[in-house]
């Protein structure tokens, strides 16, 4: 799970640097796909972190079923 959020956040992260500087000149269609994109991974990410620490106190609760 730690792999999964830090994969995420570094995505995210090269993302952003791409926008900002990008390596090639992109289309304005490849753009809009680049923020929605981007905007995904953004929700994807906040939803991991309000979800995760529920998920470990969970996960480490001793069950008698």
């Amino acid at each position: 799970m730690e792999a999964f959020k830090k994969l995420l956040q570094e995505t995210l992260d090269d993302n952003r640097i791409e926008m900002l500087m990008e390596s090639r000149e992109y289309t304005e269609d490849e753009r809009v796909y680049m923020r929605g994109y981007n905007a995904a991974l953004n929700d994807m990410l906040e939803d991991f972190l309000a979800e995760y620490d529920e998920f470990l106190k969970n996960a480490n609760k001793i069950h008698l079923n």
